[in-house]
């Protein structure tokens, strides 16, 4: 079995990696965007975070999935998301504006606007920016205000009281242009508040189970408040979600705010990840090798792991989402299966591909019938 991937001291690189940005009935093609590319990470050393680095062409595919008319994202109908994390983001951002007590509020990327039509249920409007078909559908359909755009300063005629978004910080490439920009458009003790992905276990284990195209920073608690600090926020409070594994980030403009580069933030995580990266897919490549029926748990936190030994459908993905099953991520031959379908057969393994749900699930397997002992995770890939 030849590696498919590549590390050295300060990159990474899987050669092809599916693009999985929807759920698709079957795994037909979608109006010429790859279904698989490859990934690398880098290091961003001052503000200690990993940073996907794509080429031109496979910018081009990222702006296609954006513009489309698909699934994107956990906050709609369609994920199966609405109830468990999507509660989650609406009652941070509605428990961030009661207490700011905003007059005009703004979500750049609100997708299909779930959030904006939470708050106004709970007496708050919204404007939604997003450049979208998927948004400009949503917007029709629930009624709410959308600048079908992407997000500039240029579109703020007057400053705004408090700015938001949802799962976009990951997806920014400039990010830290990006905030200094959100700074420029609000008003003096103007808010910002935002959910994004927490990576700062994943980092410090080196598991790239974090991985996707979409996600271009792979943010530590750290970088976090470096790059806020840096765009002139104060007052930077970051906890975690109630649901998975993400930052919860309020951050306010003051009258006396500028650029700081005071380090009161924790110390840095990234340093040997690259080292730590390459002990667990060695482990991982001899186990996927000596592992005569491996099945996955999780498949969007262990695709990764299965690119990397060129695995692009031989192996069952199941995951416990209804609304998932019989369903396929692009650039990936299997149908996601539902825990109804799991059946313990001697010498099966599961590897679950997640740090947050891990004991949930391992127990859930256990229940089945499945050993102790077949029942894997990243953490024991020493």
């Amino acid at each position: 079995m030849n590696p498919r991937w590549t590390v050295s001291r300060d990159s990474f690189e899987i050669k092809e990696m599916p693009f999985y940005w929807r759920l698709s009935e079957s795994t037909a093609p979608f109006e010429k965007i790859a279904s698989r590319m490859p990934i690398r990470l880098v290091i961003d050393e001052e503000n200690d975070y990993l940073k996907f680095l794509p080429t031109h062409s496979e910018w081009d595919n990222l702006s296609k999935a954006y513009l489309q008319n698909a699934n994107i994202g956990f906050v709609n109908p369609e994920s199966g998301q609405l109830n468990t994390y999507g509660w989650s983001v609406h009652r941070f951002f509605l428990d961030s504006i009661e207490k700011y007590q905003p007059k005009t509020i703004f979500e750049i990327g609100c997708g299909a606007g779930y959030t904006i039509r939470f708050l106004k249920e709970n007496g708050w409007q919204a404007v939604g920016i997003d450049p979208s078909e998927y948004s400009k559908k949503w917007s029709e359909k629930l009624h709410f205000p959308l600048i079908n755009t992407f997000f500039s300063p240029e579109l703020f005629k007057t400053p705004a009281d408090f700015i938001y978004c949802n799962d976009v910080f990951e997806h920014i490439p400039q990010v830290d242009q990006f905030s200094k920009s959100v700074f420029s458009c609000l008003v003096d003790g103007g808010v910002f508040c935002f959910a994004t992905t927490n990576s700062t276990e994943c980092v410090a284990l080196g598991d790239i189970s974090m991985l996707e195209h979409q996600h271009v920073n792979m943010f530590t608690r750290g970088s976090i408040h470096r790059i806020l600090r840096k765009a002139g926020f104060e007052e930077i409070i970051i906890n975690g979600g109630s649901y998975g594994n993400t930052f919860h980030v309020v951050a306010r403009k003051n009258k006396s705010s500028q650029p700081s580069l005071k380090s009161t933030q924790p110390d840095s995580v990234c340093p040997g990840f690259f080292d730590r990266l390459k002990n667990k897919l060695d482990a991982f490549s001899e186990l996927y090798k000596e592992s005569k029926s491996l099945h996955c748990y999780v498949p969007l936190r262990c695709i990764p792991y299965l690119a990397t030994v060129g695995d692009f459908g031989e192996t069952r993905i199941y995951d416990s989402n209804p609304q998932w099953r019989d369903r396929y991520i692009d650039g990936y031959a299997q149908p996601i299966r539902g825990v109804e379908d799991i059946k313990y057969r001697k010498g099966d393994f599961f590897f679950i591909g997640s740090l947050t749900f891990y004991n949930e699930i391992k127990k859930n397997l256990m229940q089945k019938g499945f050993p102790q002992e077949s029942i894997v995770s990243f953490r024991q890939t020493q």
